[in-house]
C-alpha cells in the first residue's frame, strides 16, 4: 500500500496538469469501500481511489490515468451537478427507463478521448481490459468498449474479450457503428447535448436488445446527487438543449417512437417525468424539487431587495464615552473604537455606547406584516407536483413578498377538505414544501377556519383567498357565510383573487368589504399576485 501511496503522490500533480495549471482540488484518498476503482464526489470534489481493486488488478502503473480521468469530471464533463441534472432530465425524454443511464458512459468517453490524445490511451485501455468483460456485461457498456477500440486503433476484441460474441448476436455490423461513433461524436460538438443525443441514438439500439435492469458497474463512479435547486433549474430547457433536439430531428437521429413521445406532451410535464424516481413510482424527492422550482419562479416575479439595509438609531439616540473598568464589557462599541482609536490604542482604551436617557426617543413605525393564504386545490386545478399550477405559484409569491418585508405567513389548502400549516412561518422553503400538497375533488371553502382566525384578536393578518367561481356556491350554501366574510373584512384586509368572476358577484363581495382582484385566465394569477405583493409590502 505504501508503493501505491507513493505512486499517487507522484501522479497527482501530473494528473491535474493534464487539464489546467490552476486546478484546485484536495489530495485524493484511498478508500476500499469505494464502489468502483475510482470516484469523485461532485459536491465535495473529493477524489477517491479503491486501493484494494487497484492492487488486485495490478494497475499501480495506471494511477496517473485514473486520477486524470477523475479530474476531468471536475474540470470538464460534467463539471457541475447542475449539468448532471440537465443531462439526466434530457436523457429521460429519449430513454424513459428509470434503471438505465448512459450519462457516466458518455462523460467517461469524452474524458478518455481527450486523455488518449495526450498519451494516456494505453493505461486507460489496460484499466478497461483488466476490469474484465464478457457475456454477462451490459451490451451498452460492451458497445462503448468497442468505440474505445476504434478510437485508440486497438485490435477488435482486445477490450471486449468474450463480450464480442454478445455484440455480434445483437448486431452483426456493430463494428461499423462503433467506428461511426468514434469518428463523428467529437465532430458534432461543441454542444454537449448534441453530442449526448447522437451517442444515445446509437446506444439505444443495443439497449433495446438487452435486459438491463441496473446500471453497469463501470471503471469510474461519479458520486453525489444534484440538489433540489439543480433539479428545479433543469426543468426549464436551455437553448443548447433545444438546439440539440432540433438537430436530432433534422439529422434523423430519433426513432418514430421517440419523436412521438417528444411531441405528445408539454415540454415542462415531459421534463418532470425525468426527475429521480418519477418513472418507477418512487419519487419521494419530487415534491421538494418542485417546491424549489416554485420558489425560484416566485423570486422571478418579485423585485430583488438591496443586498444590505442601512441601519441607524431607530428609537433612542446614543453617544460615545470612555469605557471604564467595571463597566459591562458588552457595552463596548468595538466598531467605533477601532475606527476612532485604531487597533493599538483602542485595545487599551475602548469606547462604550451610552443612550441619552433624558432625550425623548424618536418615533419609529414598526410593522411586521402577516398574511394568511387560502389556496383552492380542487380537481379543476392542476397538481403542482407534476405540472405548472399558476395558483400555487401566486400563493407562494404572496408568501415570499411577505417574508421579504420581515413578516410571516401561514397557509391552508382546501378542496372538499382542507390541510393547514397554521403556525406562523418565516421560511420560504417550509411554505413552498407545504404548498406542494394536493387534494383534488370538490370545493368546500373552510369557513370554520376563517372564523377561528377572526377570533384570534391578538393578530389581524392580511387574508388572501385564491380560487375560482366555485367559491360563489360555497358562500351561498349558508347565509351565515356572508356575515363571516363581512366580519373578517372589517377586522383586516380580506382579498379575494378570483378567476373569471361574475361582475354581479364582485359587487356583492365588495359590498361585504371584501376586495376582489379578478383574474381573466389561470396563467394571470402570478402577475396579479406579484402586483398585490408589491402594493402591500414594497415600502416595508
Amino acid at each position: 500500500m505504501t508503493k501505491l501511496q507513493d505512486a499517487i503522490d507522484r501522479a497527482w500533480p501530473l494528473a491535474k496538469r493534464r487539464w489546467s495549471r490552476n486546478v484546485r482540488l484536495g489530495a485524493p484518498r484511498l478508500d476500499d469501500s469505494c464502489p468502483a476503482i475510482a470516484a469523485i464526489d461532485l459536491s465535495t470534489r473529493q477524489v477517491v481511489l479503491n486501493g484494494k481493486t487497484i492492487l488486485a488488478q495490478g494497475s499501480v502503473d495506471c494511477v496517473e490515468a485514473l486520477l486524470a480521468h477523475e479530474v476531468g469530471h471536475h474540470a470538464r464533463w460534467p463539471r457541475s451537478l447542475g449539468t448532471q441534472a440537465r443531462l439526466r432530465v434530457f436523457e429521460k425524454q429519449i430513454v424513459p427507463l428509470e434503471s438505465f443511464s448512459a450519462i457516466n458512459l458518455f462523460t467517461d468517453l469524452l474524458i478518455n478521448e481527450e486523455l488518449g490524445r495526450q498519451g494516456l490511451a494505453e493505461p486507460l485501455a489496460k484499466i478497461y481490459r483488466t476490469a474484465g468483460s464478457g457475456r454477462n456485461t451490459a451490451a451498452t457498456f460492451l458497445f462503448t468498449l468497442a468505440v474505445y477500440e476504434e478510437l485508440w486503433s486497438l485490435a477488435p476484441g482486445s477490450l471486449l474479450g468474450d463480450g464480442e460474441e454478445k455484440l455480434l448476436a445483437i448486431h452483426a455490423h456493430y463494428r461499423s457503428e462503433a467506428h461511426l461513433v468514434a469518428q463523428d461524436l467529437f465532430r458534432v460538438g461543441p454542444n454537449l447535448f448534441t453530442q449526448f443525443l447522437f451517442y444515445l441514438s446509437v446506444l439505444t439500439r443495443y439497449l433495446a436488445q438487452d435486459a438491463e435492469d441496473e446500471l453497469q458497474a463501470l471503471a469510474c463512479h461519479c458520486a453525489a446527487e444534484p440538489s433540489d435547486a439543480d433539479w428545479a433549474a433543469a426543468l426549464s430547457p436551455s437553448a443548447l438543449e433545444e438546439e440539440a433536439l432540433a438537430r436530432a430531428r433534422a439529422e434523423g437521429w430519433l426513432s418514430e417512437d421517440q419523436l412521438r413521445r417528444l411531441s405528445a406532451n408539454e415540454p415542462f410535464e415531459r421534463r418532470i417525468q425525468g426527475l429521480p424516481g418519477q418513472l418507477s413510482g418512487a419519487a419521494d424527492s419530487v415534491p421538494q424539487i418542485m417546491a424549489a422550482w416554485y420558489r425560484a419562479e416566485a423570486e422571478r416575479w418579485l423585485v430583488s431587495p438591496p443586498p444590505q439595509r442601512r441601519l441607524g438609531e431607530a428609537v433612542v439616540p446614543s453617544t460615545l464615552l470612555d469605557w471604564e473598568p467595571g463597566d459591562p464589557v458588552s457595552s463596548i462599541d468595538w466598531n467605533e473604537t477601532l475606527r476612532e482609536r485604531g487597533p493599538l490604542w483602542g485595545a487599551g482604551a475602548p469606547l462604550k455606547r451610552e443612550p441619552i436617557a433624558d432625550h425623548e426617543g424618536l418615533e419609529v413605525e414598526l410593522w411586521h406584516p402577516r398574511i394568511e393564504l387560502y389556496l383552492d386545490v380542487s380537481g379543476s386545478m392542476p397538481d403542482p407536483r407534476i405540472s405548472k399550477n399558476a395558483m400555487t405559484l401566486a400563493a407562494l409569491i404572496l408568501a415570499v413578498g411577505t417574508l421579504r418585508a420581515g413578516g410571516a405567513a401561514r397557509a391552508l389548502i382546501y378542496s372538499q377538505d382542507y390541510v393547514a400549516s397554521w403556525a406562523w412561518c418565516r421560511s420560504s422553503v417550509e411554505l413552498s414544501r407545504f404548498l406542494m400538497h394536493y387534494v383534488g375533488g370538490g370545493t368546500a371553502f373552510p369557513f370554520a377556519m376563517l372564523a377561528e382566525s377572526t377570533a384570534e384578536r391578538d393578530t389581524a393578518p392580511i387574508r388572501a383567498v385564491l380560487t375560482d367561481t366555485d367559491f360563489d356556491h360555497n358562500v351561498d350554501a349558508d347565509p351565515a357565510h356572508r356575515d363571516l366574510l363581512r366580519g373578517a373584512a372589517a377586522q383586516s384586509p380580506l382579498i379575494l383573487i378570483l378567476r373569471a368572476p361574475n361582475p354581479e358577484r364582485v359587487k356583492l363581495y365588495e359590498a361585504l368589504g371584501v376586495r376582489v382582484l379578478p383574474v381573466a385566465a389561470l396563467d394571470d394569477f402570478p402577475r396579479v399576485a406579484a402586483g398585490l405583493a408589491r402594493a402591500l409590502f414594497e415600502d416595508a
